[in-house]
């Protein structure tokens, strides 16, 4: 699964970060990969990211939602096949 969540800034700029499946001892956790390390990318996370204008773009939407324990019609998930290069930039911008 490829997943990365597409943040608005202030200025109108879009900064991006991938999200990884890490799979362990207690199965698939999301973690939110950044320049010095990764974080856990947990449900609270996505809702407020969402808040702030944030969407995720993935190659498995239903895997993500289901990863996360989000419904089906849950906002805020978008298919990577349904997006332009605009909405889904490839690199981290720094702010």
């Amino acid at each position: 699964m490829k997943a990365r969540i597409v943040i608005p800034t202030a200025t109108g700029q879009r900064i991006s970060y991938e999200i990884a499946a890490h799979h362990g001892r207690t199965g698939g956790q999301l973690r939110i990969v950044l320049a010095t390390n990764e974080e856990p990318f947990e449900r609270w996370l996505f809702y407020l990211f969402r808040d702030i204008g944030a969407h995720v773009v993935t190659d498995a939407p239903e895997e993500f939602r289901r990863k996360l324990g989000l419904s089906e019609a849950e906002p805020g998930i978008v298919n990577e096949r349904d997006v332009d290069e605009t909405v889904q930039p490839r690199h981290s911008a720094t702010v």
